[in-house]
């Protein structure tokens, strides 16, 4: 769902459930669209999520470096603790900016 800010859209994706690989390869191609249609401004909402594959977290994270190099970012918001142990787990928490809510990673674009 795209968020018209002052300076740019943010594109907002809602997950929900268990994220398996093949569900995160989905997400992923959804990503790899917004890219190719110049929206490089994505938040994550995980705020029902309950669980995400150790794989699909490292592809993220390539993911989230390729949006960097496009001048733009992946942020996640709502990250159940459960989650956001995984997420530390494999290394991944530091390559992204992770708030407690959709409106503060959307605020967050804006400054």
């Amino acid at each position: 769902m795209p968020v018209t800010t002052k300076a740019q859209t943010v594109t907002v994706l809602r997950l929900a459930g268990e994220l398996s690989l093949d569900e995160v390869e989905s997400m992923l191609r959804v990503l790899t669209d917004l890219v190719l249609s110049n929206k490089t401004k994505v938040v994550l909402n995980f705020r029902k999520v309950t669980h995400m594959s150790l794989n699909g977290i490292a592809k993220l994270v390539e993911k989230s470096l390729r949006f960097r190099a496009l001048d733009g970012e992946i942020k996640i918001a709502g990250m159940a603790p459960y989650v956001t142990n995984l997420f530390k787990l494999v290394g991944a928490f530091s390559h992204f900016d992770v708030v407690s809510s959709e409106e503060e990673a959307i605020a967050r674009f804006e400054s």
